[in-house]
């Protein structure tokens, strides 16, 4: 028998990776099998794109046999309890942060360090190289197989108070912080004050004012109408975001050998197209958030990176040598 479950990679490189457990060569199913696909964002964002094009693909490479639905918004529940169903089998895929798995294993928090890639394309390379073949093989021992890495763009602070041009606009401020370590110590290193919330709880948190602003891409800004409650947004690009598209270990090491490789042939493929909608998606919703009522103004971002100095100090040694597998930044 074989352990043998492969995640895509982006530009059409593959990061290979064990199930974890060994696998048996099942027979196919007699009837196709409908499988959920847990997702917090909102139906109109491009990553719920990709997860639909990542279905039509399971559906086609395994001539129906899978029929895999997208349940967005949340309609699963929050992210962790999620990921948890997925882990334990219940669930057969998740998207989430890939910062907010650092309660399987801390070193996951390593590529939400601030200022860690000077970019998309130094992210996305990072992704197809050693260091996401690591979290994938870290992942892996904890029953989450890396059917896809996801880009989800630069993150930038927006809230319904002031513009913020440096640190010190955010003191006081109560800013959603996303459930992990690093993005809690770097928003209270700012001035501000850390509020983890789940995904889905962000919205209504800013329209009842729990809250006085968040941190997060444009398209996710307006896709899940954040600019209506929090107008003032500034670029201050302080992390590139990295979802992961999972799969459940244990069902797919129960699967036929062959549905199973089309199924992360199918993540090698969604990984490509993923990209390209998140790039078409980026300049239009810039253009929807002016329109919508944003107020975009430019971020003194030396003075962000000076401030944040002391979060990657205290961090890097968090994550081992995966924070040698970064690469050199200005």
């Amino acid at each position: 028998m074989r352990s043998a479950c492969a995640a895509g990679g982006v530009l059409g490189l593959r990061l290979v990776t064990g199930c974890g457990r060994e696998t048996t060569d099942s027979p196919a199913p007699a009837a196709p099998v409908a499988v959920q696909l847990g997702e917090p964002v909102h139906e109109s964002s491009p990553i719920v794109a990709a997860e639909k094009y990542f279905a039509r693909k399971v559906g086609e490479l395994t001539m129906g046999r899978y029929q895999v639905e997208v349940n967005a918004g949340g309609a699963l529940g929050a992210d962790s309890r999620v990921t948890e169903m997925v882990r334990t089998g219940r669930v057969a895929f998740c998207k989430t942060l890939l910062a907010n798995l650092t309660a399987y294993d801390k070193r996951l928090g390593v590529a939400n360090l601030p200022y860690a890639f000077s970019g998309r394309e130094q992210c996305l390379e990072s992704l197809n190289g050693e260091l996401g073949r690591r979290c994938a093989a870290i992942l892996e021992e904890h029953d989450l197989v890396v059917i896809a890495y996801f880009y989800a763009g630069d993150r930038h602070f927006y809230n319904h108070l002031r513009p913020v041009h440096t640190p010190a606009d955010l003191k006081g401020m109560r800013i959603r912080a996303p459930q992990n370590i690093v993005s809690i110590d770097m928003i209270n290193a700012l001035g501000a004050d850390a509020v983890p919330l789940a995904t889905n709880d962000i919205t209504s948190a800013l329209q009842q004012q729990l809250i006085d602003g968040a941190e997060n891409s444009v398209v996710f800004y307006v896709t899940e109408q954040h600019v209506s409650f929090a107008p003032h947004l500034s670029w201050t690009g302080h992390q590139q975001a990295v979802d992961v598209l999972l799969g459940s270990g244990s069902w797919l090491a129960g699967l036929p050998a062959a549905d199973r490789e089309a199924i992360l042939e199918a993540g090698r493929l969604t990984q490509v197209e993923q990209v390209r909608l998140w790039n078409a998606a980026t300049a239009d919703h810039i253009a929807r958030a002016k329109k919508l009522g944003a107020v975009p103004g430019d971020a003194d971002i030396p003075a962000f990176r000076k401030a944040l100095a002391s979060v990657l100090r205290t961090q890097r040694g968090t994550f081992g040598d995966l924070a040698t597998l970064l690469p050199e930044t200005d």
